[in-house]
């Protein structure tokens, strides 16, 4: 990647973990300035260790989940750096249960989550990003083309994803942002762990498919690649989910008889 990403400064939400920590550290590789979102101090003190250059990682803690929270991040983001070259939104909860057995606070807390940050960091963000010409990146999944039983909010909420990103990529169509959606297939991460249950509990199981998932490492540079090349829309999958998104578009009705063969926890 050369040095595209060199002294430029980002944010990455869902830092702590999974497909944000190796952002972080992709990006700290490449030279780059990275601020770090996520609840978990010590997660990220662990991460910025981690880095080759700890002095490139920015600790900021906070819940995503808290408007003010976040806006008391991007005042102190504010202090540090001078401008932003981009944004990547990754902080992510999942769920197992049917739809009906949910209760509502579950539904909550995966908007909150996964969509409801991304329109707030856009909002406080959006003017600083215009005077960079910078990257809007959000990390969707193949839910947010698509369903599966027992995964409602989930997919609802990445759905809201595609949704806003659509939108604001054609408003920002003379502005110079560019907005980047990535809807990665499955990713060895301890989301499937860390899912809540109907109730609102941990799941507290990591799925088998989860197990044999891409490594994070690999889909963090598939997204570096993809920022540096402009894409619109990225797809780090293996080559049977890749199978699964193109029944989607085509034949929905024989997607859907598939995924009720299909084992889903």
């Amino acid at each position: 990647m050369g040095s595209f990403f060199r002294e430029k400064v980002f944010l990455v939400t869902g830092a702590s973990s999974g497909i944000g920590r190796a952002l972080a550290l992709e990006l700290e590789k490449e030279g780059a300035y990275v601020a770090v979102i996520a609840r978990r101090k010590e997660a990220l003190k662990e991460l910025k260790n981690s880095a080759s250059h700890p002095d490139k990682i920015f600790i900021l803690q906070a819940d995503v989940m808290s408007e003010s929270e976040l806006k008391k991040a991007v005042e102190e983001f504010r202090k540090k750096f001078k401008r932003i070259d981009g944004f990547i939104h990754n902080a992510g909860i999942s769920m197992r249960g049917t739809a009906a057995e949910t209760e509502l606070k579950v539904f909550r807390t995966i908007m909150d989550t996964n969509y409801f940050p991304l329109v707030i960091l856009y909002g406080l963000l959006e003017s600083d990003l215009r005077q960079s010409e910078g990257h809007v990146v959000a990390v969707s999944s193949f839910l947010g083309k698509f369903s599966t039983q027992y995964r409602s909010g989930y997919a609802a909420s990445k759905h809201a994803i595609q949704a806003f990103m659509d939108s604001i990529r054609l408003e920002n169509d003379k502005t110079g942002i560019h907005v980047m959606t990535v809807f990665p297939g499955i990713v060895k991460t301890d989301i499937s762990v860390k899912a809540l249950s109907g109730d609102g509990s941990p799941h507290g199981i990591m799925d088998e498919k989860q197990k044999r998932g891409l490594s994070p490492h690999v889909v963090a540079k598939k997204i570096l690649k993809g920022i540096e090349k402009g894409k619109r829309e990225i797809f780090p999958s293996k080559l049977g989910e890749k199978i699964d998104l193109i029944l989607s578009k085509i034949s929905p009705k024989i997607l859907d008889k598939k995924l009720l063969k299909t084992k889903v926890n």
